[in-house]
């Protein structure tokens, strides 16, 4: 497969002096070669924030070899003594991942905020509003949506007060019954599963892990799995021809009808009338 670049660079002459928070660069990788390889010790001053959609990649950190798969990022301080590739021996194609470039004078306390709690590498649910946040950049780079240096300002800073959040959430130590019932129900939505599966797996009751749920998330339980399920079928919607009932199947509903029931209801709009207005759009992702 040959390699896939969909990159923007950045470069606004109208700017406060020095820029506070500065967008470098947004971008959508798919790489398969060696000839994808990045030694950070001459390039010029930067933050890198990738984030694996899928395959893997290696990053090379104080002399040590990371393999970073589906769900892993990484946060580089450039110039450095890191390296990141593809490692045809090693890694799966291809990776695919998604990227910032950022700077400025006031990036700096917020990178070594979330590297001191969360470290160079972490790993975020694809759902997570990180994720979520850095494909939207990309989207809006893609298609002409951030005309100016404070708009493009604006979208570091909200992308680094979320990892600082991640941070902070990880001091709280959210309690390890959440955490496992969102780790469940990220791995299974693609099958039939209940609420009452998933509490049966987790050794609670139904009812205790729906109290629990919303307690610490603010989202009912069964609404999260929802969620989860919908995203996964708008992203097929988008991307790919399978019929409503084969995306109703990979996406854990009990038939196309259904399904469409469902996605109506909290999308408002039929899936059929959603994957045309999502072609003629050109949307990549859909937030639910």
């Amino acid at each position: 497969m040959e390699d896939v670049c969909d990159d923007y660079g950045f470069h606004f002459l109208d700017d406060v002096v020095p820029p506070v928070m500065e967008l470098m660069a947004a971008g959508r990788q798919s790489r398969n070669s060696a000839s994808y390889y990045w030694d950070n010790k001459n390039r010029q001053e930067a933050f890198l924030f990738q984030y694996t959609l899928g395959g893997s990649g290696t990053v090379e950190l104080e002399g040590r070899k990371f393999i970073v798969e589906k769900g892993t990022a990484f946060f580089l301080k450039i110039p450095g003594e890191e390296k990141y590739f593809f490692d045809e021996e090693n890694n799966a194609g291809p990776w695919e991942f998604v990227y910032i470039m950022i700077n400025g004078m006031g990036v700096e306390p917020y990178y070594d905020y979330v590297v001191s709690r969360l470290g160079n590498i972490m790993v975020f649910s694809e759902f997570h509003p990180v994720v979520k946040l850095l494909l939207d950049i990309h989207y809006k780079a893609r298609n002409g949506m951030i005309p100016n240096t404070f708009a493009a300002g604006s979208q570091v800073y909200s992308f680094l007060c979320l990892l600082c959040d991640k941070g902070i959430s990880g001091e709280k130590h959210t309690p390890t019954l959440i955490d496992r019932a969102k780790a469940y129900m990220e791995h299974h939505f693609e099958e039939q599963v209940t609420l009452a599966q998933a509490a049966e797996t987790l050794g609670v009751s139904q009812s205790h892990l729906s109290r629990e749920f919303v307690k610490y998330t603010g989202e009912q339980a069964i609404h999260y799995l929802t969620r989860i399920r919908l995203e996964q079928a708008a992203r097929l919607l988008i991307s790919t021809e399978m019929k409503i009932e084969e995306i109703s199947s990979r996406c854990g509903f009990s038939d196309g009808n259904y399904f469409s029931k469902v996605f109506r209801r909290y999308m408002r709009i039929s899936p059929g009338r959603f994957r045309r207005q999502a072609k003629e759009q050109g949307y990549i992702s859909v937030k639910v």
